[in-house]
């Protein structure tokens, strides 16, 4: 799992060209498209993204410090949104302040972890 807190790290991730587009337009979709905006926005409110990876399990996250499995566990049981990115990803957001800062998890379909088979049921609702 990695904690993204400055979008340009995005590109660090590895995902297909495709995939990492259609993520960042779901990210700077609510701030016109300005990646600039974004950040800024996310700096002042304390917005951050978790990327599940396809290697990760349940396992694997139990192992994160608490406040991150916290934070997941927020975002499992209080998603604002959960969307289909590129038809092989999600991405779900839980607003977690009261000035709308928030946290994104951003996994896979594939995964088999609980938390997104857990927001796979959103995605059907």
């Amino acid at each position: 799992m990695k904690l993204i807190n400055n979008l340009q790290d995005i590109a660090q991730l590895g995902l297909a060209p495709d995939i990492e587009q259609a993520l960042m337009h779901n990210l700077t979709e609510p701030f016109d498209f300005d990646i600039e905006a974004t950040q800024a926005t996310w700096d002042e409110i304390n917005t951050t993204l978790y990327y599940i990876e396809p290697s990760d399990s349940d396992e694997s996250l139990s192992k994160e410090d608490e406040a991150e499995q916290s934070m997941l566990r927020f975002v499992k049981n209080y998603p604002e949104f959960v969307d289909a990115i590129s038809n092989s990803h999600l991405l779900a957001l839980a607003i977690i302040t009261s000035d709308g800062g928030g946290c994104y998890v951003f996994a896979p379909l594939s995964s088999q972890t609980h938390i997104v088979t857990e927001l796979k049921n959103h995605l059907n609702n």
